[in-house]
């Protein structure tokens, strides 16, 4: 073959060169694609998305590092755990961290797909706890026009697709209205003062089967581990948009319920999702022990909730990671360790 294109080319140089052109340019498109695949891997889309992680001062049970109500240290763990992130395809998770946030600068939030807040409540003090929410000026149910309009422009970035996650006592809005609004906004639910309770000690927590197929419970399993959790929260009962996930109990608490042996908490819902329309919006009652991320079926749970209000798929097992370091606080004990551990 090839001494006959020699030939050829001897013979008439004009038609051999336009032959050899329709050659180079018919052979062009395939070899370049075997390079690209050899070279390079098969070339794909890939979304990125942003989490923004805002932890409040740690104002609560002892300075950093004892442990508990670690609120930028537990931020700081799951953050690096998505930045090691093992298992998410076609996605680029770009994380972002502030603590002590105190502008009410919407600007910050603009371009952000889930915001992840651990803070002490925003009625706990009066100087600045929440990063979404200032205090309350002593005397007033509500804010001023600056701040309503704030706090509106964020229900738009969330009904645009901004999810929104609140952890632990950042979940309690009492005595601010425009919060407790909001929160039901947001959440579909809030804590309601005299009902809501944050019973201390070992939980059994157990995925709801009804809702096994919901993304968030992907790879998580039944764990024990202690842990105070703020709970009993107000809900709509027939709420279309809020799935249930988790159910919790404990044999021994530092608190009682109505019709239960003192200490008792007997199986209640823990924790549930919110999703209506692009809205996604989490609020989780636990997250008091630094050491509980530890727990692998904790971690999956932590990390899934995280990505799911990010708008990302979560894939078959839960979200893995390969990060290391998921302590920065040493484990401690302390007098809350004799209570009954569930069987």
């Amino acid at each position: 073959m090839c001494l006959h294109f020699q030939k050829e080319i001897m013979k008439n140089k004009i038609i051999n060169v336009n032959g050899y052109s329709k050659l180079l340019i018919s052979f062009s498109l395939p070899i370049l694609v075997f390079i690209t695949t050899v070279f390079f891997g098969t070339v794909s889309a890939q979304t990125t998305k942003v989490i923004y992680f805002l932890s409040g001062p740690k104002d609560h049970v002892g300075p950093a590092g004892t442990g508990r109500h670690e609120t930028g240290r537990d931020l700081l763990v799951l953050r690096n755990c998505l930045d090691s992130v093992a298992n998410l395809k076609g996605v680029k998770i770009v994380t972002k961290y502030l603590a002590d946030r105190e502008s009410l600068d919407i600007e910050d939030l603009k371009g952000v797909d889930a915001i992840i807040v651990e803070c002490s409540s925003v009625t706990s003090t009066q100087t600045r706890t929440h990063p979404l929410f200032p205090p309350m000026p002593p005397g007033s149910k509500t804010y001023d026009k600056a701040t309503l309009n704030y706090l509106n422009q964020i229900d738009s970035l969330q009904a645009s697709g901004m999810g929104i996650m609140v952890i632990h006592w950042g979940i309690a809005t009492e005595n601010n209205q425009p919060a407790t609004e909001h929160y039901l906004r947001w959440f579909g639910q809030t804590a309601m003062p005299n009902y809501t309770q944050n019973p201390l000690g070992f939980w059994k927590i157990t995925p709801i089967k009804a809702s096994a197929k919901h993304p968030v419970l992907s790879g998580v399993k039944p764990w024990i581990y202690k842990d105070e959790i703020f709970s009993r929260l107000l809900v709509n009962p027939n709420d279309q948009y809020r799935t249930d996930l988790l159910m919790g109990e404990s044999p021994e608490t530092n608190q009682s319920e109505y019709g239960s042996p003192k200490g008792v908490i007997s199986p209640r819902c823990v924790a549930s999702v919110y999703e209506k329309g692009n809205a996604r919006g989490v609020l989780w009652g636990g997250m008091d022990y630094h050491s509980a991320l530890l727990n692998e079926n904790y971690l999956r749970f932590m990390l899934n909730e995280i990505v799911w209000t990010a708008g990302i798929d979560i894939p078959k097992g839960g979200v893995k990671t390969n990060a290391k370091q998921l302590q920065l606080s040493a484990p401690r004990t302390d007098n809350f360790d004799k209570y009954k551990k569930p069987q």
